[in-house]
Formats: C-alpha cells, structure tokens, sequence
C-alpha cells in the first residue's frame, strides 16, 4: 500500500499546483494566444485540451523557454528580410 501514496504523490507533484488557460500561458509568455496555438500546432510547446479547454503545466512553458534559441530569427518571415 506504501507504493500506492508514492504513486499517488508523484503524479500530482509532475502536474503542479494547478493547470493554466491558454491566456495565462500566453501571458506568461508574453504571446498572443494566436501564436499559443501555433506553437502547440507545431509541438513546440505542451498543451492539453481539458474539457474542451486549453490547459498547459507551468513546467512545459519553462522548458519552452529555457530551449528557446536566445536571438529570434525574424528575417524570412515576411519575406522581405527586415
């Protein structure tokens, strides 16, 4: 039965105190939430639909972050090379 609590406690530990909304995750990472579902489109970033609703863990946005290259290349986006 011991194992059981270990079980139980490592789950809730690897999904944080609470889930965020799409508009918080995109707040936090100061996004829009168009560009939110882009990146999740696109697997770039971890997202779950919960109840027909965007939820993300606080962890995936961090590692998000932290793999995020430090200099954005925004050249051929326009294709005007700005």
């Amino acid at each position: 039965m011991k194992t059981h609590k270990n079980s139980k406690a490592e789950t809730a530990s690897a999904i944080g105190d609470r889930l965020l909304t799409l508009r918080e995750a995109a707040d936090v990472l100061r996004l829009s939430t168009r560009t939110m579902r882009e990146y999740v489109q696109r697997g770039e970033i971890e997202g779950r639909i919960i109840g027909r609703r965007w939820r993300f863990r606080r962890a995936d946005l961090d590692a998000f972050f932290a793999n995020a290259p430090r200099n954005w290349d925004f050249a051929g986006k326009n294709n005007q090379g700005d």
